[in-house]
C-alpha cells in the first residue's frame, strides 16, 4: 500500500470463524473494504454493505472512511463519523469482522505460516464471470453456495423471496444447472 510513501507494510490482523489468523496485507494506496466482489477485501455479510469502507495511505499515516454504510466502522469502540487517522493497534470493525492494525515488522517472522489473504473466494468471482452473471446474480450464488435458504438469502440482501426465486431461475438457465447440488458442484470444481 505505501511502499510509494514509505517502507513501512502495513496489514489487518484478524481471525476467520474457525479461529485461524487471517492476515490482509494493506498492498495498495487506496484500499477498498466491502461484500461487493471489486473490493480489495471482500466480507460477504449482511451487515457490510456492497462499498463499506476505505483505508487510504498518505505519507507515512494511514486514514479509514466510511463509505456511507448502513452499519458503519468502529475504531477502537467508537464509530467514525468522518475520515479517521488509523494507527497500530487499533482495532477496526466493519460488520461483524474486527481487525487490529499492524506494522510488517509486527507480524512477520511470528506468523510465516498463518493465513495471507486478499481478495477471497476467487471460484466463485471466476465462475460468475465466466457466465455473465449480474452482480445481484452474483451476491445470491454466493449464499447458494453456502446452503443458504430462499428465505435467508432473501432476509440478508433485503430482496423478497420471490425475486430470489427468479434470480435463482437465471443462474440456473445461464449456468445449465437445474439443481442446487450440480450449480454448487460445478461452481465449485470451476476451477480445479
Amino acid at each position: 500500500m505505501n511502499r510509494q510513501t514509505s517502507e513501512q507494510l502495513w496489514c489487518l490482523k484478524g481471525e476467520l470463524k474457525d479461529s485461524t489468523p487471517w492476515i490482509v496485507p494493506l498492498d495498495k494506496l487506496i484500499f477498498s473494504i466491502g461484500r461487493q466482489d471489486t473490493n480489495d477485501l471482500i466480507l460477504p455479510s449482511h451487515s457490510v454493505s456492497r462499498r463499506h469502507a476505505r483505508i487510504t495511505a498518505e505519507e507515512k499515516d494511514l486514514y479509514i472512511e466510511d463509505l456511507e454504510s448502513m452499519n458503519g466502522v468502529q475504531v477502537n469502540g467508537n464509530r467514525i463519523g468522518e475520515r479517521t487517522r488509523i494507527r497500530p493497534g487499533d482495532i477496526i470493525r466493519i460488520g461483524e469482522s474486527e481487525f487490529v492494525l499492524s506494522l510488517q515488522d509486527d507480524f512477520h517472522g511470528a506468523y510465516e505460516d498463518e493465513t495471507l489473504a486478499r481478495k477471497t473466494d476467487r471460484t466463485r468471482i471466476s465462475f460468475a464471470d465466466a457466465f455473465d452473471l449480474s452482480e445481484r446474480e452474483r451476491e445470491i450464488l454466493f449464499f447458494l453456495i453456502k446452503g443458504h435458504s430462499l428465505k435467508q438469502i432473501g432476509e440478508s440482501l433485503f430482496i423478497s423471496t420471490g425475486t430470489v426465486k427468479n434470480h435463482v431461475l437465471k443462474i440456473y438457465k445461464k449456468t445449465g444447472c437445474h439443481s442446487r447440488i450440480e450449480l454448487s458442484t460445478k461452481a465449485t470444481s470451476f476451477d480445479k
